[in-house]
């Protein structure tokens, strides 16, 4: 897939080797039990007459664990829509491909050995592979990383898009991008800017303090947004706001092209944003509007996106590079939901509708009068997240601190 900022603009990035010791997302965490936690009173979201975001100390201490389920409840990645949120319709029509995910890499386990990762050159290019153009340039030093697993075989291409996010032990964030782990054990990756590393998943998020992350077209995270194993799972619900790619000539090229709360476009914004709605670019927050029919959808799996679609959204976080839509999925040591969901439903998740059949298609063909029926949040700002009125959902319960 095509993104910017960073690793497409080399000159652009100083890359610091750095002896840290992380965490990778392993079993000691488990999948998340979002269905099971408890329901926290709704707070109003913000906008011009909202009241303050309801404050960690308004409900007990211990209801959730910010390695599953990440941030204060004000964070971009928690904070619901408003009923009052000013609504612009972008419908996106995925020509090319239905559906597709977007697999963000989450690493997270304390126990795992230290290990070095090393520097790649291939960029984009789908002449080159990932580990075949491996260098002896230690890019980052001293990361925590399960032996035994890989990404190799798996990914889609020969140059793997993997934004990933390493938890370390103060419970903040190392990003790197791309990131892959060969057949061999060696961990590869091409950048690992400066600016994406300190995002706190206790304290950050919120409308001041973003963090930067590896999603280059946006300089959003890989942590926050992403769907998180045990929620797109028959009863499940996703409680906070979502992360999609778009084709970027979909995308408006006005005001530099991109929107709070990204803070860059792609690199090649200027020529190949060509979408028609302003409102649309990059970093953009898509809804669905309140009179589309959840319940009209005709299966459980595209009724739990378009839920949390209406009431959380989901931020525009790159480029896609063809003609889709694609939902940012969880991969790391302790599972990754593209199986998880074949397990789950009896089909798989990616696909086109018109070759689909059964069940699949039928989730397929939802999944199309969702991206149809998209609408961008206009007044998504630091000052009014989720746009103005009273909140659609609740927010996140406290966190339990370590």
């Amino acid at each position: 897939m095509r993104t910017a900022g960073p690793h497409t603009t080399p000159g652009r990035v100083t890359v610091v080797a750095a002896g840290v010791v992380g965490m990778l997302l392993g079993a000691s965490c488990g999948a998340p039990d979002e269905t099971g936690a408890p329901e926290p009173t709704t707070a109003p979201s913000g906008g011009p007459t909202a009241s303050a975001s309801p404050d960690a100390t308004d409900a007990p201490v211990g209801e959730r664990d910010a390695r599953t389920w990440p941030y204060p409840a004000d964070s971009i990645w928690n904070h619901p829509l408003g009923d009052e949120a000013s609504l612009v319709p972008f419908p996106v029509e995925p020509t090319d491909v239905t559906l597709v995910p977007e697999e963000d890499l989450l690493i997270i386990a304390p126990e795992a050995p230290l290990q070095d990762v090393y520097a790649t050159t291939a960029g984009w290019d789908p002449a080159q592979t990932r580990c075949g153009s491996v260098t002896d340039e230690v890019l980052v030093e001293d990361l925590p990383i399960p032996v035994g697993w890989t990404t190799d075989p798996g990914y889609d291409g020969t140059t793997p898009n993997q934004s990933t996010a390493i938890l370390l032990p103060d419970d903040t964030l190392l990003e790197l991008q791309p990131f892959h782990i060969c057949p061999d054990g060696t961990p590869v990756a091409q950048y690992a800017a400066p600016a994406w590393r300190g995002s706190s998943i206790i304290t950050g998020g919120v409308p001041g303090d973003i963090g930067g992350g590896a999603h280059g077209g946006s300089g959003l995270t890989a942590f926050g947004g992403t769907i998180r194993l045990g929620e797109w799972v028959p009863g499940g619900r996703i409680r906070h706001a979502l992360k999609v790619t778009v084709s970027g000539d979909e995308l408006s090229s006005s005001e530099g092209g991109f929107r709070w709360p990204a803070d860059r476009a792609d690199v090649d914004w200027a020529t190949t944003y060509l979408g028609s709605v302003p409102e649309a670019r990059m970093g953009a927050l898509l809804t669905l509007g309140p009179d589309f029919d959840v319940d009209a959808l005709s299966t459980e799996p595209a009724r739990i996106i378009a839920t949390a679609l209406q009431e959380y959204g989901a931020y525009v976080v790159d480029d896609a590079g063809r003609r889709t839509v694609a939902y940012s999925v969880e991969w790391g040591p302790q599972g990754r939901v593209t199986d998880e969901f074949e397990q789950a439903w009896g089909y798989p998740m990616a696909g086109r509708v018109s070759e689909a059949s059964g069940e699949q298609q039928g989730f397929l063909a939802d999944m199309e009068r969702i991206d149809l029926a998209l609408q961008v949040v206009d007044d998504n700002t630091a000052e009014t997240p989720g746009g103005a009125g009273t909140a659609l959902a609740p927010f996140a319960p406290p966190l339990a601190v370590s």
